[in-house]
């Protein structure tokens, strides 16, 4: 090889081995949000202090690199036992038209909650909202049983005027005397059922108009929030993450969220058909914006795709984890189906059919 073409190509190596000793690492791209719009830059200099990570001074990575959520978490809350443990796994959901709840089920950032929790479609009323439905049915059903009380009370009514009638038909007797005292006697459970009525389509007039008032506002915050597909979730420790809608089910109550960048903690699922009628369960949610609430009861049966248990489901624990004794999942805490003096069951899509349905997790 002649000498000065070995001297240009050895000095071109060099050239080259030394850009590439000196040549920055590709640099971290971090997200932020500003005016409901998701922002990617490789400066964190430009996320707003409010966005950035809450443990340290540096924004959040939207790729590159994970940071470990269950660690935080376990060292904040120091979980006592398996339900605390599952707690830590679960997640308010805040939007437009208030909270709900939601639960890792994967390591890598899968959040498992209701669809009406995220959206309540105005096309289709209560039809995305099983527990609105369910109320609606049972508003029905104590609106004829008031109706046929008060068709009861009416001729109950008509029936103490005729008597009426006849005692002062009669002249002054023994027997008047008595049939007076019988007059008396029914005039005053008139009035007594007369009140109990009337306190009754009080109360079911109140539940209705508060049930509508309710209805009417979510309709209208869905209908502004119905292209929403970014929400901020808060972990155990009240650590505010943005999570991105990644796919809703057409056949249930149910969304998948997810957030990227970070290893988390999640609930080991179990066939709720491995629990038996009887055995303890734990809804856990965020009613009311209280954090990580939990509240006990039992399997109390099963019902197509649900699981009945009388532990309460509160306002903002739907999409929240039903788990067992030992923190693992069997359903997802979906609608209270009301009952007389509307208290009643509550009912959790089973965590079979969860799967199921984003069977991508």
């Amino acid at each position: 090889m002649p000498f000065i073409f070995k001297t240009v190509l050895f000095g071109f190596l060099a050239l080259l081995i030394a850009a590439v000793a000196v040549a920055p690492a590709p640099a971290a791209v971090y997200k932020y949000k500003e005016d409901g719009v998701w922002h990617f830059t490789d400066d964190p200099g430009q996320v707003p202090a409010s966005q950035r990570d809450a443990s340290s001074d540096a924004p959040p990575a939207a790729h590159g690199g994970t940071r470990n959520l269950s660690e935080q978490l376990r060292a904040a809350l120091r979980p006592a036992n398996d339900i605390e443990t599952a707690t830590m796994a679960t997640v308010a959901i805040e939007t437009s038209f208030g909270y709900g709840s939601g639960f890792f089920v994967t390591g890598d950032g899968y959040i498992l909650t209701n669809k009406h929790v995220i959206r309540l479609s105005p096309e289709t009323g209560t039809k995305d909202d099983p527990a609105a439905a369910s109320t609606v049915k049972t508003l029905e059903h104590y609106q004829a049983q008031l109706d046929r009380e008060t068709k009861r009370l009416e001729q109950a009514r008509s029936d103490l005027e005729n008597f009426r009638q006849y005692i002062d038909s009669q002249p002054e007797s023994s027997t008047r005397d008595y049939n007076e005292n019988r007059y008396r006697e029914g005039l005053q459970r008139f009035r007594s059922w007369e009140q109990s009525v009337d306190e009754q389509r009080q109360k079911l007039d109140s539940e209705r108009s508060r049930f509508e008032t309710s209805l009417v506002q979510q309709r209208l915050d869905a209908s502004l929030a119905g292209l929403n597909r970014n929400f901020t979730i808060y972990l155990a420790d009240n650590t505010p993450l943005y999570a991105y809608l990644v796919e809703v089910s057409d056949q249930h109550d149910l969304a998948l969220l997810k957030v990227d960048g970070y290893t988390t903690p999640f609930i080991q699922p179990i066939s709720p058909y491995a629990s038996a009628q009887g055995d303890p369960v734990y809804a856990i949610g965020n009613p009311v914006k209280l954090r990580n609430s939990v509240t006990s009861g039992v399997v109390s049966g099963f019902e197509g795709p649900f699981v009945k248990t009388n532990a309460q489901i509160y306002p903002g624990n739907s999409g929240g984890p039903l788990v067992t004794a030992q923190g693992r999942v069997i359903g997802v805490n979906t609608f209270k189906r009301l009952t007389h003096k509307f208290e009643g069951l509550g009912f959790a899509i089973s965590i079979n059919v969860a799967m199921e349905a984003f069977d991508g997790i």
